[in-house]
């Protein structure tokens, strides 16, 4: 439930939300509303059409996409149906509060979400009865950025000192992803670029996952991210322009010389980088390949 939210109905009998003031936040649209679940509302309109909505009214899960939804998330989960043509009845499938597609609309009942049964959801396939590892099958689509609640934040600095080390590195994952690495331990990054303001927040997500994010310090606070962000191929970068920018170099004490020093951006300081463009530095893409050239050209 988000707090200050309050679910009324209006002398229509249609539903909306109103704050702890009394003000109305959501209009009274609504044939039915349900309570907010990791930062959701399933509602329905006068056509019976379901969508989940956020607390600004915003269409999360449009009407239109499912014949039916689960009124409430579970741990960041909810079942939903869709009508194949094809096959001429519904099919289940579920869903996290992105709208991704974590087990394909291929069932033909999926029981019941209960938060401690994730690992063994029951579902059948004509009469076929299967379990679903939904806890396994899920963390093929990485960490949900969505939902967020902040637990704590810290600079770089205050980030070394309480997590006891002395060095932070930004690398490419296997899935082509941004992530840092302090010791033997694993972070998220927020942006598909080092974070030119960084800092470092505690967070927990709509599906109760607890984890560190790397963001830049104007975002804190931010409920959500774009999440699944792959890095750009550098055939495709432009080089239009350069300009100084803070790295993560300057809090490793690896400051570099007066970058407008460099005249060509083609020449000297390719050679200066080791073969990289400036901006390729800046960006974090060189560090994303680990400098190595071969591995960017055959992207």
């Amino acid at each position: 439930m988000i707090s200050g939210l309050d679910i009324c109905q209006d002398y229509n009998g249609l539903y909306g939300a109103k704050n702890c003031k009394g003000d109305i936040v959501i209009p009274f649209l609504y044939k039915e509303m349900y309570p907010f679940s990791c930062g959701l509302s399933m509602v329905r309109n006068q056509n019976y059409g379901y969508a989940y909505i956020n607390q600004y009214n915003q269409q999360v899960i449009p009407f239109g996409k499912y014949s039916w939804c689960d009124s409430q998330f579970v741990c960041g989960y909810a079942r939903v149906v869709k009508y194949d043509v094809l096959e001429e009845k519904n099919k289940w499938g579920i869903i996290d509060t992105k709208g991704n597609i974590i087990i394909p609309l291929e069932y033909d009942k999926i029981w019941a979400l209960k938060e401690g049964y994730l690992h063994e959801v029951k579902a059948f396939k004509g009469e076929e009865e299967l379990k679903i590892n939904l806890v396994l099958l899920s963390s093929e689509f990485g960490v949900l950025l969505d939902g967020l609640s902040y637990i704590a934040t810290y600079t770089v600095e205050e980030f070394k000192t309480k997590f006891h080390c002395t060095r932070i590195d930004v690398k490419k994952g296997k899935d082509n992803k941004l992530y840092f690495y302090y010791g033997c331990n694993i972070g998220v990054v927020a942006v598909a670029r080092i974070p030119q303001d960084p800092i470092f927040s505690l967070v927990v997500n709509s599906a109760g996952k607890v984890f560190l994010l790397l963001h830049e310090k104007e975002d804190v606070g931010k409920i959500s991210f774009e999440e699944n962000i792959k890095l750009d191929s550098p055939k495709q970068k432009k080089y239009k322009h350069y300009y100084h920018k803070t790295s993560f170099w300057d809090y490793e004490n690896e400051k570099m010389n007066d970058y407008d020093n460099w005249n060509d951006p083609y020449g000297d300081e390719q050679a200066y980088y080791n073969g990289w463009s400036r901006e390729d530095v800046e960006s974090g893409l060189a560090d994303a390949y680990e400098n190595d050239l071969s591995a960017r050209d055959s992207w």
